[in-house]
């Protein structure tokens, strides 16, 4: 009953306060120090949010080094030099990297969610001096008006004074101890992001130097391979922009170029690449008719070239495709004899085989 008591008074004290009819007493000093801690927490939840987003960063990164340098190793044939060394710089890796991410939550996380753990009793602290304020503040005014009244009763005066006091008291003491913490409470962020910060920069340091003579061993390895196989080399095309011609979606389908293609691909893969058949996509067209209509047809790989694919047929193209209609070009060709026809397909064919070579 008194709790209730207690939850209507403070409400009905607040509608009055809120309307002008009763008086709020003000801490200037104190509601500085508020500030302070709100704007401490938020500025602590942010470096706490973004140091947990650079540790799964770590971890992220921890498990893609793993999952390379193994593959680097599960490819990496006997007889090549320096199998067992490989074997140590992968160990070695995954070391260094739980070593990093371990030490990042024990010196730097832990520190900072300590730290952070503070705020949620402070604030719950400043919300009962608040509650203490606003009884503080009822029993103030209900004295006032029983000795403003007509009719002054001396015992019911007697005991909203003692009642005023007591609450007075309370208040005074609840404020009194809030504006001893909570100014140390605002210093002791600097001391915080030092420790934070300073355990950040000593790993990264550490980290990156051993990881640095780690990488030492895998320079080695990769050099020691070299030369034990020196005429074993990879040349990689490099193709300048201005040098390849635009070609039409009509010349790129055309047969000779689909031929070419097969052809440097059969001659640039060996059977132990890494092309497999189940990461190519299907030459045959998984689309609808609908949807193929709306693209442009693209004829089927060659049969009796170096690749093993036959000429293109156009009546088996369509046999394959019998809801493709066939459409008469709407553009308009010059005529011309048989014999400036061949000529001019002769010297095309000269040309399109410079171009490929």
């Amino acid at each position: 009953a008194k709790q209730v008591q207690r939850k209507f008074s403070r409400a009905q004290e607040k509608v009055l306060q809120k309307f002008g009819k009763s008086e709020e007493t003000r801490d200037a000093e104190f509601e500085i120090c508020v500030q302070n801690l709100q704007d401490q927490q938020s500025d602590g939840q942010r470096i706490y949010k973004d140091l947990k987003a650079y540790l799964n960063a770590v971890r992220v990164m921890r498990d893609a080094s793993s999952r390379l340098f193994q593959s680097v190793y599960d490819v990496y044939e006997l007889d090549w030099e320096g199998g067992e060394d490989l074997g140590a710089f992968v160990e070695g890796e995954d070391l260094l990297w739980n070593d990093y991410e371990a030490k990042l939550k024990d010196q730097a996380l832990l520190t900072i969610e300590s730290y952070m753990s503070q705020f949620p009793d402070m604030r719950e602290k400043v919300a009962k001096r608040g509650r203490k304020l606003v009884d503080y503040d009822s029993t103030r005014h209900h004295l006032e008006s029983l000795q403003n009244a007509k009719k002054r009763d001396e015992i019911k005066i007697g005991k909203a004074e003692e009642e005023m006091k007591m609450t007075k008291t309370i208040f005074e003491d609840m404020n009194r101890e809030l504006k001893e913490e909570l100014p140390l409470l605002y210093d002791s962020r600097v001391g915080c992001y030092v420790t934070v910060f300073q355990a950040i920069s000593n790993l990264r340091e550490i980290f990156y130097k051993e990881m640095f003579q780690n990488n030492k061993e895998l320079q080695n390895i990769i050099m020691n391979l070299k030369a034990q196989h020196p005429d074993k080399n990879f040349v990689v095309k490099n193709f300048s922009r201005g040098t390849l011609k635009r070609r039409s979606l009509k010349d790129a389908l055309s047969p000779r170029a689909l031929r070419a293609s097969f052809s440097e691909l059969h001659m640039s893969y060996s059977s132990r690449g890494s092309l497999r058949r189940e990461h190519t996509s299907s030459f045959r067209s998984e689309k609808g008719p609908s949807e193929v209509l709306s693209s442009p047809a693209r004829p089927k790989p060659p049969k009796d070239s170096d690749c093993g694919f036959g000429d293109i047929d156009a009546g088996s193209f369509s046999e394959d495709n019998p809801d493709i209609e066939r459409t008469p070009s709407t553009s308009s060709a010059p005529v011309v004899d048989d014999t400036n026809a061949s000529e001019s397909v002769n010297s095309t064919s000269k040309k399109d085989a410079k171009e490929e070579n």
